[in-house]
């Protein structure tokens, strides 16, 4: 594999195991702190950031665009 397709694989892999492990703290926040949404509402932001700036690739809407 060319030295592109490792870093976006390896990207790719982190996004997904950051995902898992804040999905697996949602879980357990849940379970042992269910009168405190407030902490499972930033743990929802912070999933949400990762999938827009990765998956969705928002960042890209400021970039100044070269020639094409």
């Amino acid at each position: 594999m060319n030295e592109k397709r490792t870093a976006a694989y390896r990207a790719s892999v982190t996004v997904g195991l950051v995902l898992a492990v804040l999905t697996v703290i949602e879980f357990f926040v849940a379970i042992y702190l269910p009168g405190d949404p407030a902490i499972l509402f930033l743990l929802a932001i912070f999933k949400a950031v990762a999938v827009l700036n990765y998956f969705m690739h928002v960042t890209r809407l400021w970039r100044q665009e070269e020639g094409h």
